[in-house]
């Protein structure tokens, strides 16, 4: 293994403060889960890991309309993290009239990455078909994925039976896996080079959804930056609406703590992107290095 591609495949190695930013989706997490009103580990398929935390933006035994959600599918090099830290945005979703869904998918190596992509797209597909019943509008669903999560719901999207979301938003991802049996990474993930061309979402049909946010944090390395910039002109050739964002002053770790997020640029950018006004007034455009295609 070369110590190089190791070093541009570890987000930890550019990042300013990764404790910092991991301690905050604990706490944040566990503020949410215990102020809010919450369905706790509901099962949506029952293999290993497939369990979720549900925030409905109606509290619990009230009737009301169906409303949009949000459903977020956390990160850590498919090894690390799970659900109970992924609940930090859905205090700021709920504010928004959205319901929250953290969505976990077991991680390596007891499960494949195969594995984990066929979770999340029956998580999602478990949301058509359940959501109105957490009082959720299954033709309102909008995603969310940090870094491997960005990779599993790029290629949980994929094909004809992937379920159609009306938006995505994809932090920090990678999305040619071709170089992972090359670097620590595998020493979990357990990719072949076979299984690691399959899995790329670069090598896949474009996801099933109506438009992309893609984002990065300027503090990345730069196979996370490059990989950031060939699927934003592979999604624009395939005429899928996506706007890429290079975001200012963030790192791998601390931008996802601005999803949904009113107080920050890119918060409100995300909240756009959902079709939810920003609770504060924000700049007309966002910071950062912004292209769209459609």
């Amino acid at each position: 293994m070369s110590k190089l591609l190791d070093r541009e495949y570890s987000p930890s190695s550019v990042a300013r403060d990764t404790a910092r930013s991991l301690r905050r989706y604990r706490t944040h997490s566990d503020a949410a889960r215990s102020q809010l009103d919450v369905h706790i580990a509901v099962p949506y398929g029952e293999g290993h890991g497939e369990r979720c935390h549900v925030f409905p933006a109606v509290p619990q035994g009230t009737r009301g309309p169906e409303t949009p959600a949000l459903v977020f599918v956390h990160g850590g090099h498919w090894q690390e993290s799970g659900i109970d830290d992924a609940c930090f945005a859905a205090e700021h979703a709920v504010a928004h009239g959205c319901a929250y869904v953290a969505v976990g998918y077991g991680l390596a190596p007891d499960r494949t990455v195969p594995g984990m992509i066929a979770s999340v797209a029956r998580a999602l597909e478990w949301l058509v078909t359940t959501g109105p019943m957490l009082g959720i509008d299954p033709e309102q669903l909008h995603v969310a994925g940090s870094s491997a999560g960005a990779h599993l719901l790029a290629a949980a999207l994929t094909g004809e039976s992937a379920p159609q979301v009306r938006s995505a938003c994809l932090l920090s991802g990678l999305y040619d896996l071709t170089e992972i049996p090359d670097t620590y990474v595998n020493d979990a993930v357990r990719l072949t080079p076979e299984l690691a061309r399959d899995c790329s979402p670069l090598r896949m049909p474009p996801p099933r959804c109506d438009s992309i946010l893609l984002a990065a944090g300027r503090y990345e390395t730069r196979t996370y930056l490059r990989q950031h910039k060939m699927y934003a002109e592979y999604l624009a050739a395939q005429s899928i609406p996506v706007t890429a964002q290079i975001v200012p002053e963030r790192d791998h770790f601390d931008l996802p703590l601005d999803l949904a997020d009113p107080s920050t640029p890119f918060g409100r950018t995300s909240l756009r992107h959902l079709g939810l006004a920003p609770r504060r007034p924000g700049p007309s455009t966002p910071e950062g290095t912004v292209t769209s295609a459609r």
